[in-house]
């Protein structure tokens, strides 16, 4: 009964240290925002300017953007809102929205696919985001990733 118990531990913690090694820094120079990402994506773009990555899963079926942008349209929640009817014109229906005063979290569809898309307002009048776009079938493997990447997304400390 004893070594089925260590077992049974061994086999958890080795679980929770595979779950906490998922993911791996990513902090962007220009902006100065951080995140932790999917280690296992491969970054499919990186942007000559340096405001972030374009990433996508191994089997290519989900696609991460994060990226650093400046506010053009007044201030943070304008701006989130023009960005939202972006990704709205290009089709996509949203069936969640949340936000603060420094940040914003959209979730939609389009066909059978999701998008979820996460704003944080910088300091020096920027943005930080991130979006996952990924089929509706994956929603239980890329729901605790955007739970870690919304927990992550952070401004630098000078910002705070």
């Amino acid at each position: 009964m004893r070594r089925r118990y260590v077992a049974i531990l061994a086999a958890l913690l080795s679980a929770a240290t595979a779950a906490a090694a998922d993911f791996k820094p990513y902090a962007n120079g220009r902006f100065g925002y951080a995140a932790d990402i999917p280690s296992d994506f491969k970054t499919t773009l990186m942007p000559e300017n340096g405001d972030g990555l374009g990433l996508q899963s191994p089997d290519g079926k989900a696609k991460l953007s994060i990226w650093g942008n400046y506010v053009t349209e007044g201030g943070f929640s304008q701006e989130s809102d023009l960005r939202k009817k972006f990704t709205t014109d290009a089709g996509w229906q949203f069936t969640y929205e949340k936000r603060g005063a420094s940040w914003a979290s959209y979730s939609g569809t389009k066909g059978d696919r999701i998008i979820y898309m996460r704003q944080i307002a910088l300091c020096d009048g920027a943005m930080g985001n991130f979006t996952l776009e990924y089929p509706a079938r994956q929603q239980k493997r890329y729901g605790p990733v955007i739970d870690t990447m919304v927990k992550t997304l952070k401004a630098p400390k000078h910002c705070e």
